[in-house]
């Protein structure tokens, strides 16, 4: 009876697919410029990886953005700022003008917008 239970939990564990998670360190940043002295945006983002069962040599990786997320004009002053979740917007997204007055909010759930 020990044999038939550790054979199935044997043959389960293998047969599930391989997935892996991974957080990058301290988010991703883009810049206006060449010499990065003029921040554009930040993000966070999550890798996955997934074994690819006919090729198990050469896993599949996917990017989604994650977490908080700015947006900022070429000034400074921040122009967006909201939140992701696997790579959908979500929660409530602030839009400011370049002087840094809120022009507009809007909330999203599970990546659709729901009220502006």
């Amino acid at each position: 009876m020990k044999k038939i239970i550790l054979l199935s939990l044997f043959a389960l564990v293998f047969s599930l697919p391989a997935l892996a998670q991974h957080t990058t360190g301290d988010g991703s940043r883009t810049y206006y410029d060449a010499a990065k002295t003029k921040l554009k945006e930040v993000y966070m983002t999550k890798e996955y990886t997934v074994m690819n069962p006919d090729d198990p040599a050469h896993p599949e990786v996917y990017t989604k953005k994650y977490g908080p997320y700015f947006y900022y004009y070429e000034n400074g002053k921040v122009k967006i700022t909201g939140e992701y979740k696997d790579d959908e917007k979500s929660g409530t997204w602030k839009y400011y003008d370049e002087k840094g007055t809120l022009t507009n909010t809007e909330k999203y759930v599970n990546g659709k917008l729901v009220t502006q």
